[in-house]
């Protein structure tokens, strides 16, 4: 008879990291002595146009692809432990049977365009002294909001509201509950509490039970999907990043994650919602392990990957290359919400940076580039002005990292150094907080430090 004991148990974690473009399944080795993310399963993401003429995701096709990576994962060998992260504000309803209610909407639908209404109803002090987060249409207490004046029954059917990272959570366990870092992305979590407002609840009139409690935190055990436990991790994607992120915790390190969204900020012991800050439109998002995320969303390669359907898809190498050619582009304000859902992403850039309908796309696409830059340069530039940190450095992940023309726009427009961070921080700092969860990380500082030897990059299977 063998007997196992701790040390030969397997150390392979497995991340999900559901994003708004794409999906991944990732398996990492928690005892590498150089973190890698080997990336088992790879699927396209986007929103649907349902009869009704909403935005909605497949939630069908996205369980299914998530569990065919996982299952993948399973066959090549032992697991450890399974997390889960995605993005933030988007939720899904389940009745008292744990089935789904309705195809979960996406945030970039227009129901919430008349949120300004709420803001007023409520007020903007009261809305952020409660939670600290940037007002943005996006928030989840906009979406309830819209969803309950347009299709009251299908809100009073539903007997739990889950953020999509915890509804993949329900379905892989049956676990019904809100991990804090993404529940802070909604609206609704008070951000000295750390537990839903009851507040804003009444004051919106939605159930005082429809949002799961108690709000849990990464690191707990929810359950076991085909006998590997299952761990809740820092489960928006972008408390996971900054777990992955090179410099994480050094004062004047200033994180931007590039994706759909840029998002740039800083770490904090406590929530600041001072008037400042609220005049400012930071948000105080929750950390995975504690303290506090100060950040700005600004639009990201979103603007890109709208474009890129018109002009045939080219590769994104392409258009860089191309782009780099280019000099004197004009710029627009990358943080302006008309980006955030236009008809014709191109024929809006265009307008607003005043590019005639005569240059060629790699104007567009260098004023893209060198405008997300200048997006960026303009939230350091706040923060360095609210006090909230003094920029030494810059550290970009994400898809970004591999762009030597994004890296050189930074540095050109904030006048900072880039230190360079995995493409795949997400699942890094998911994989990290597993190893927190089972043990193999005594606290969240072993696996920072673990973490500062990841190399730029990922390894691809499937």
């Amino acid at each position: 008879m063998t007997i196992v004991g701790p040390m030969s148990r397997p150390k392979t974690v497995l991340a999900v990291d559901l994003g708004a473009t794409s999906g991944r399944v990732a398996a990492v080795d928690l005892t590498a002595s150089e973190p890698t993310v080997e990336v088992v399963h790879r699927w396209a993401n986007a929103p649907v146009v349902a009869a009704d003429g909403s935005l909605r995701w497949d939630w069908a096709m996205l369980t299914g692809e998530v569990e065919r990576g996982l299952g993948v994962a399973l066959d090549r060998g032992p697991v450890a432990s399974i997390g889960v992260d995605g993005w933030g504000v988007d939720y899904g309803l389940i009745d008292e049977s744990g089935a789904l209610v309705t195809a979960p909407y996406s945030y970039r639908d227009r129901r919430t365009d008349g949120w300004r209404s709420i803001v007023e109803r409520v007020g903007a002090e009261k809305l952020y002294g409660i939670t600290g987060i940037q007002l943005m249409g996006i928030n989840t207490i906009f979406q309830l909001a819209a969803h309950l004046d347009a299709d009251r029954p299908t809100l009073e059917r539903a007997n739990r509201a889950l953020l999509l990272p915890d509804l993949l959570v329900n379905q892989l366990t049956g676990w019904i509950g809100a991990e804090r870092s993404n529940a802070s992305t909604t609206g609704l979590l008070d951000a000295q509490t750390g537990q839903w407002s009851p507040e804003l609840l009444d004051d919106l009139g939605l159930p005082a039970n429809l949002l799961p409690t108690p709000v849990s935190l990464a690191g707990s055990a929810v359950g076991r999907w085909r006998g590997v436990p299952v761990n809740l991790v820092g489960s928006h994607d972008t408390a996971s990043a900054f777990l992955g992120m090179p410099g994480g915790g050094e004062p004047g390190t200033v994180f931007v994650s590039t994706g759909t969204w840029i998002i740039v900020g800083i770490e904090l012991p406590e929530a600041d919602t001072s008037n400042a800050v609220a005049k400012a439109n930071f948000s105080n998002e929750a950390g995975a392990f504690g303290g506090v995320r100060l950040i700005k969303n600004v639009v990201g390669f979103w603007l890109l990957e709208q474009c890129r359907p018109g002009w045939g898809e080219p590769p994104v190498e392409l258009l860089f290359a191309e782009a780099s050619a280019v000099d004197n582009t004009p710029l627009f304000d990358a943080r302006d919400e008309r980006f955030v859902s236009p008809v014709d992403m191109e024929a809006e850039i265009r307008h607003a940076a005043g590019i005639g309908p005569d240059a060629e796309r790699a104007v567009v696409v260098r004023s893209i580039v060198e405008s997300m830059a200048a997006g960026v340069a303009g939230v350091v530039d706040e923060l360095r002005s609210l006090g909230a940190a003094v920029p030494q450095r810059l550290a970009i992940t994400g898809g970004g990292a591999r762009s030597e023309l994004l890296r050189q726009a930074l540095e050109r427009h904030c006048g900072l150094p880039v230190l360079v961070g995995s493409t795949e921080a997400t699942a890094l700092g998911n994989a990290m907080a597993q190893g927190v969860a089972i043990g193999h990380f005594a606290a969240p500082a072993e696996g920072r430090s673990w973490i500062a030897n990841a190399t730029v990059g990922s390894v691809y299977g499937d």
